[in-house]
């Protein structure tokens, strides 16, 4: 039975799992593409709570916006 095919094979690539190597580079490429400008940083890639927090307090400067705690 191998030529069966489903309707819904053609979404297939979009339900993996997203890659975190790929989100890094698309944040540096982004970063890189602005000229600084853009600055896109997940929580998870710093390794101190200090850092976390200093990025809650810009984050907060920046859009005027409380954190989520």
């Amino acid at each position: 039975m191998s030529g069966m095919r489903s309707s819904l094979g053609r979404h297939a690539a979009s339900m993996r799992d997203p890659d975190p190597a790929n989100a890094r580079k698309a944040a540096r490429d982004a970063y890189d593409a602005s000229g600084g400008e853009v600055v896109l940083i997940n929580k998870a890639w710093l390794g101190t709570w200090m850092d976390r927090k200093q990025l809650d307090l810009l984050a907060e400067k920046a859009l005027g916006v409380k954190g989520v705690e």
